[in-house]
């Protein structure tokens, strides 16, 4: 007689967690021993690696075409971006100088940080970058306000301001022929009035905002009025630390809040960048991972105790689990060294994984002990019984991870060799340190100490077996509408939409990602040999639908200088206008200036003003006649009115001299050559042996995938070694879904010669594909159907589905081959009951997944939630029906 492969299989098993059973002592003392080495080996040694570039394997293009760029130029992919945003551009601009010149005089923690297009050198040239046409719009808008600007240098006072409000208000009412020079427009007239309403009321706040000169005098003017500055920072930064960015931005916040750049002060400070977005994506997943793992363990802890019915094997089972994790984290830091943002997941997987070995060979063993055998004879049979099932599932679980090992996105690769060496470990354990616990500590010494068994006897549960027809019948039609419905299954290559939308670093990235043109985050840099090859690069590129622009650095030469100087000159000419006449009065003593605003106060009360309620300025009168109301109201009251109209003046006239001083820097330019443009700016466009940096723009919004794809595709068309975070995206997103394909496919392949190894004939292999094929359709359909896109985090979910849910159908169908092949006895036995609860614990560890603030986590948790109940459908109701209309032969001896 020559026996089976599943009886060795179970004979050997059996053997063997019976000399686990018999020398428990040492069993215990060894594994305890090992457990410290583990732990004490793992918190020592094993690292982190939060750099998401090296989450793809080195060959990938764009990740070369990335590092080649890195060694050349400053890399962007690892700058934070300070957004500053501020309640006038004043108050941006100096606040990012400010901030910038802190971070350069820190260099523990930044390598550098600029402001792009800020500093004296765009001050000072600024304007010659406007063209022709838009630098006539702002020389007649100078023209229009030099007469303000010509009498407030004069005699910067509140009464010279308050006079010049009332000349100006009735020169509105003038036509365009009667006026002798070009006049304020009303819409200027008006931003005025609102600037100085608004100026009286914050004379009385903790702190006031002084009124912005450059917003009143540029508006309109085609040139920009910025209120948002962005500072880039390269920090130095630590990828072994699992917060990298943390202390760095911590200390940008620090500097910010010394100077007193916070929002009471009309300044709000903002940090994104790749290190940032990181940085609070590891923090969120770190909570969410901690807690969940924590209650992940109570609430499994709760499933196993239903489905064991006993506290002894309970605490076994959790105990065995315990320092499986403990040993896996040590397999990790010998295998790979590190956990990046996938793999830190694991713990949560193994708890919901690792745990249904446990109930498998603990529901055996209690039933057996029910029946009334020995301890030592109920361990021996558990161990016979479900052992070879426990091995064949370690296969295949590890499958489907391992197939991820050798694929290009290292993320789950480094996730899958962790996972599938931990398979290994807790079947190891499950068959050498549960029994020994059993036996040593934990030993249930009669039938009565564990609670009586569940059963499915319910005519629910026999549904399969009485109507198989029917069941197959709808399980057929579900197949069919999955598969048509899985070709409508997307894959998201946007990694920010995958992020906790509701930190700083996210919604400030996004903030900036609506921005297309040159304020885009995400535009794409070239490089070329020579100035003539780069050139001829950004010719190509401006030729592409979705480019906006290009920047090199002759770029910053600006065109047809001698037309805009004569331009600037003109207006020079006429900024340098001699001031009108002095009025002899005094005009900043005290009585002075109350009269002047309260003789401004009945001016805006005339009945002309009161009877044009056509007028856009009316509603601007208006509210400046009540503020001033308020504002002569209490300086009336005040012991000493002489501080609030000092400070009344600050804010109104202090901000003008500066003002005034930049504008004529900006027109008295001398124009630029190349050979003068700043050393910092070169450096950043022409590396150190002489290659030019060429950047390209997007014409669209990239927060849209299309968009985004199309803007990679272009640009790469014509230039194939083009680099940048939204080329990486497009290149990482393929390369994932390569890796998906070439895992699910290995999966399949593997999966299915292991199972015809394991019985050598086609029709228990057909029975255990069949529910599998139809649960992992019917998860990949309700992702259709829920909206719920394949991203970077949950990509793993239908090969690891198929390594889970084959577990359960060779559970159940290896039974079905012992007991004959009848689903009725399948359904009553231990196995379909253990099988249930492995589900169901499995579904829970993976469904806390669900509630973690990280989005491509928490997809990651619903999904294989999805996965698990479809999996339980197929193994528990489609698979019983197939036993019933298609059983197989019973195992029997071979002669």
């Amino acid at each position: 007689m020559k026996r089976d492969l599943n009886a060795k299989l179970a004979s050997g098993i059996g053997r063997w967690v019976d000399g686990a059973r018999r020398y428990s002592g040492w069993v215990i003392a060894f594994c305890s021993a090992v457990t410290l080495v583990a732990a004490f080996y793992a918190a020592t040694e094993l690292g982190v690696n939060s750099d998401n570039v090296q989450m793809v394997a080195e060959d990938l293009p764009s990740r070369r075409n990335h590092e080649a760029f890195a060694r050349l130029f400053p890399n962007l992919e690892n700058a934070l971006l300070v957004v500053i945003d501020a309640q006038t551009p004043e108050l941006a601009r100096e606040a990012a100088t400010a901030l910038e010149e802190r971070l350069k005089a820190d260099p523990d923690y930044v390598e550098d940080a600029y402001v792009p297009g800020g500093g004296r050198f765009f001050e000072t040239h600024g304007l010659l970058y406007r063209s022709p046409d838009e630098l006539d719009i702002f020389a007649d808008q100078m023209a229009r306000m030099q007469p303000i600007l010509a009498t407030l240098e004069q005699d910067p006072s509140i009464a010279s301001l308050a006079s010049l409000i009332e000349a100006g208000l009735e020169g509105t009412g003038q036509s365009e022929a009667q006026a002798e020079a070009p006049s304020v427009s009303s819409e200027d007239w008006a931003t005025i009035l609102d600037s100085v309403g608004n100026a009286t009321l914050a004379v009385y706040s903790e702190f006031p905002l002084a009124l912005s000169w450059e917003q009143i005098l540029l508006q309109g003017s085609e040139v920009e009025v910025a209120r948002r500055r962005i500072l880039v920072v390269h920090p130095v930064l630590d990828f072994e630390s699992f917060l990298t960015a943390g202390t760095i931005m911590d200390r940008i916040r620090e500097q910010a809040a010394e100077l007193g750049l916070d929002p009471p002060h009309g300044v709000e400070i903002r940090i994104t960048g790749n290190p940032a977005l990181n940085y609070e994506e590891v923090l969120g997943l770190a909570w969410d991972l901690g807690l969940g793992g924590a209650v992940c363990f109570l609430f499994v802890g709760g499933v196993i105790f239903r489905a064991l019915r006993s506290l002894r094997l309970v605490v076994a089972a959790l105990a065995t689990l315990v320092v499986g994790l403990i040993w896996s984290a040590a397999t990790a830091a010998v295998v790979v060294g590190h956990l990046n943002l996938v793999s830190a997941a694991f713990g949560v997987l193994f708890i919901g994984l690792g745990v249904d070995f446990a109930i498998h060979l603990g529901m055996a063993y209690a039933a057996r002990i029910r029946e009334g055998h020995e301890h030592d004879q109920a361990l021996r049979q558990a161990g016979e019984s479900v052992g070879g099932s426990l091995l064949i599932c370690t296969l295949t679980t590890a499958i489907g991870f391992f197939v991820f090992a050798p694929t290009d996105y290292l993320g789950v690769a480094e996730l899958g060799l962790i996972a599938g060496y931990g398979m290994f470990i807790i079947l190891f354990l499950t068959l050498t340190l549960f029994p020994a616990l059993l036996s040593r500590w934990l030993r249930i010494k009669a039938p009565e100490e564990i609670a009586g068994e569940l059963h499915f006897r319910s005519t629910w549960w026999r549904f399969s077996e009485t109507h198989p027809g029917l069941v197959l019948g709808v399980a057929g039609t579900l197949f069919a509408g999955s598969l048509l419905l899985a070709p409508k299954a997307r894959f998201d290559l946007n990694v920010i939409e995958m992020r906790d939308a509701t930190t700083e670093s996210v919604q400030t990235f996004n903030d900036l990602l609506a921005q297309s043109g040159p304020m885009s985050p995400w535009f794409v840099n070239s490089v070329a040999p020579d100035f003539e090859s780069a050139k001829a690069l950004a010719q190509k590129m401006e030729g592409l639908p979705s480019v906006a622009s290009t920047l090199t650095l002759t770029d910053y030469v600006p065109e047809d200088q001698a037309e805009k100087l004569e331009i600037l000159s003109d207006l020079g000419y006429l900024m340098d206008a001699p001031p009108q006449t002095p009025d002899p009065k005094d005009s900043r003593d005290l009585e002075s200036q109350v009269a002047a605003l309260r003789d401004l106060h009945t001016f805006l009360g005339a009945s002309w003003i009161e009877n044009d309620s056509g007028s856009e300025l009316v509603a601007s009168v208006r509210v400046l006649r009540d503020k001033l109301d308020v504002f002569l109201a209490r300086v009336g009251s005040d012991d000493d009115p002489r501080v609030a109209l000092e400070k009344l003046d600050e804010l109104l006239l202090s901000g003008l001299p500066d003002q005034v001083a930049r504008l004529e820097m900006a027109i008295n330019t001398n124009g630029i050559r190349l050979e003068e443009l700043p050393e910092d700016l070169v450096s950043r466009m022409i590396s150190s042996d002489g290659q030019i940096r060429v950047q390209t723009f997007p014409r669209e919004d990239l927060g849209n995938e299309e968009a985004f794809v199309r803007f990679t595709e272009e640009v790469q068309s014509v230039d194939p070694q083009a680099a940048g975070v939204a080329i990486n995206l497009v290149g990482f997103g393929r390369a994932t879904r390569s890796s998906f394909e070439q895992a699910l496919i290995s999966a399949i392949v593997i999966i299915t010669a292991l199972l015809f190894a394991l019985w050598r004939r086609v029709g228990p292999v057909l029975l255990v594909i069949s529910p599998l094929a139809l649960s992992s359709l019917l998860t990949v359909a309700a992702m259709v159907l829920l909206g719920i896109p394949f991203n970077f985090g949950n990509i793993i979910v239908i090969p690891l589905l198929l390594g889970i849910g084959v577990d359960s159908g060779v559970h159940l169908v290896q039974r079905a081959l012992q007991s004959g092949g009848r689903a009725g006895d399948l359904m009553d036995s231990t196995t379909a009951r253990a099988v249930f609860y492995s589900a169901l614990t499995t579904t829970v560890s993976f469904g806390t997944l669900a509630f973690s603030s990280h989005r491509g986590m928490a997809s990651l948790g619903v999904v294989l939630a999805i996965g698990m109940v479809a999996t339980v459908i197929g193994n528990l109701i489609v698979l019983p029906a197939l036993l019933s209309r298609f059983g197989p032969r019973p195992i029997a001896d071979e002669v």
